[in-house]
């Protein structure tokens, strides 16, 4: 497989983070996505074994923007089908970040918004977990649901999401359930403005 961008090496093929980092870093919002998009679920996984050993550290601050502002974060899952969605993040006035996934409709009447909490794991990784909710959504959020109802469970019951910087707009993510890593990676770039 090529890579979606010939300038970018395909991870696989990369013994080193740097080059993508600096690569991803010299793109406009939409090739950043563009490539993004392109990537197999078979190249998410090595992004997120070069994370590992390479990555920078991941600040809460690149995920989030000044309390009570939506930062979007468009996302690719390594999933074969419905592999294109969002998380929502959102700084709240008491200093919690929370967030939703946002996806289509037939997709969220499945697996509901999935609602989470975001906390820092350590210098390197930021932690998503949907087994702790916020008390409240905000306003702007689909209406607060628990993630271990009905068909909810399936997707987001149990799980907690590893975060880790690829570039300054770019992470990239493992997903785990009950503490056991699972065959699922994803990828997150950051819309609007730089994070500082």
């Amino acid at each position: 497989m090529s890579s979606p961008d010939p300038h970018i090496p395909l991870p696989s093929l990369s013994a080193a983070l740097a080059p993508l980092t600096e690569a991803l870093d010299a793109l406009t919002e939409p090739q950043r996505m563009w490539w993004m998009r392109g990537l197999a679920g078979s190249e998410l996984r090595a992004l997120w074994r070069l994370a590992l050993t390479h990555s920078a550290p991941l600040p809460m601050a690149a995920l989030i923007g000044a309390p009570g502002e939506v930062v979007i974060h468009e996302g690719k899952n390594s999933l074969p089908f419905f592999c294109e969605f969002q998380k929502r993040f959102v700084l709240g006035e008491d200093g919690l970040v929370q967030g939703y996934n946002h996806n289509s409709g037939l997709v969220t009447a499945f697996s509901g918004p999935g609602h989470y909490t975001a906390h820092q794991h350590d210098d390197h990784e930021v932690w998503i977990d949907y087994t702790r909710l916020p008390p409240t959504a905000p306003a702007a959020f689909p209406a607060l649901i628990d993630n271990t109802g009905g068909t909810r469970r399936f997707v987001f019951g149990g799980m907690v999401d590893q975060l880790r910087r690829v570039s300054a707009h770019c992470t990239i993510g493992l997903a785990t359930r009950h503490g056991k890593p699972m065959s699922s990676w994803f990828m997150l770039c950051r819309m609007g403005a730089r994070p500082a």
